[in-house]
């Protein structure tokens, strides 16, 4: 009995060593590849903590969430006051997110959709393409964790940090930076539980008694290789500071192609008319096509017509690729 005893507590060793290891074999590429594809397919029920720097404050907001691992997620909104009682479900098909206190329920295509995943699987391959990943061990909740920081090839500061549980893969806590090393939006778990399977029950949206408005949302998403139909020739400066299209879809009164370098990400769109420009809107005029340019906090938008054509773009994009965009239109 004594020498089985024995014999069980050397295997027991030898696998906790050889587990170890292999986690350190993993590279930052590794972790980061796994904790990528794990969205989705992990059970737990958790409090999230998110927020998002908006001209110098803070906008917080808290929520349980709940995933279950066949590609399906609720979300039940606890902070602010505004948004007490809103709820967000996702089946695996459509995503609910109902607003109790405005009585509208907006229906979209899940983030599990297929045209979503594939979006998704691309802004991981551009980030391993276009940054550098450092990873370090860490502790967040108790549980081991490797921390993965995301540097841009010429920068000092990362532009994201990930806090990804060793044992499921789940990234537990994320930050994302400016270039300048300030932070802009994070989002994190106070307390997560992978020992309880939600109920099925939870993730069927089921509608309230009260009359309510809805808005259903038909996106159409349009196949990469036919981008050239419906938008303006990007010009080779995206492609060279590390920017691919990554979606293209219709909206209301025009087509939105989606383009990033895996980190940073911004929306150009070819309407049939601008909407509303700012008032703090600057006109500049550049190769003589005049367009308006504002700012706010970290987002950079730009509008202009051409020959019967409007153009708008929105996001996180340097004023020089687009002054480029619209010099290539002619």
């Amino acid at each position: 009995m004594k020498k089985l005893l024995n014999l069980f507590f050397v295997l027991i060793f030898t696998v906790a060593i050889t587990s170890q290891l292999l986690a350190a074999d993993k590279t930052p590429s590794d972790i980061l590849t796994t904790a990528w594809n794990i969205d989705g397919k992990i059970n737990f029920i958790a409090t999230e903590t998110t927020g998002m720097y908006v001209r110098d404050k803070f906008n917080v907001t808290i929520s349980r969430v709940f995933s279950l691992s066949e590609n399906k997620f609720r979300r039940e909104y606890i902070f602010p006051p505004f948004l007490v009682g809103d709820l967000l479900i996702d089946d695996g098909t459509r995503s609910y997110y109902y607003q109790s206190q405005k009585k509208v329920l907006t229906i979209s295509p899940s983030i599990f959709e297929p045209s979503q995943r594939e979006s998704h699987n691309k802004l991981l391959k551009l980030i391993l393409r276009n940054y550098n990943l450092v990873s370090s061990s860490d502790k967040y909740l108790g549980r081991d964790v490797s921390r993965i920081s995301v540097y841009p090839a010429d920068g000092r500061f990362p532009l994201l940090i990930l806090w990804i549980d060793n044992q499921t893969n789940v990234i537990l806590k994320r930050e994302k930076y400016l270039p300048d090393g300030k932070i802009y939006e994070y989002s994190f778990y106070t307390d997560i539980d992978f020992n309880v399977i939600p109920n099925e029950r939870l993730f069927v949206w089921i509608k309230p008694k009260e009359e309510f408005r809805v808005i259903e949302h038909k996106e159409k998403f349009i196949p990469l290789e036919e981008a050239g139909k419906y938008g303006p020739e990007i010009p080779y400066s995206f492609q060279k500071k590390g920017y691919e299209c990554i979606g293209i879809k219709e909206v209301p009164g025009g087509i939105a192609c989606q383009f990033s370098d895996g980190i940073k990400n911004f929306m150009v769109f070819n309407l049939e008319s601008l909407p509303p420009i700012p008032p703090s809107s600057k006109k500049i005029t550049t190769d003589g096509i005049r367009y308006s340019y504002w700012q706010i906090d970290s987002i950079n938008g730009f509008a202009w017509n051409y020959k019967k054509e409007s153009f708008l773009v929105i996001g996180m994009v340097e004023r020089d690729i687009i002054e480029e965009l619209i010099k290539s239109i002619r």
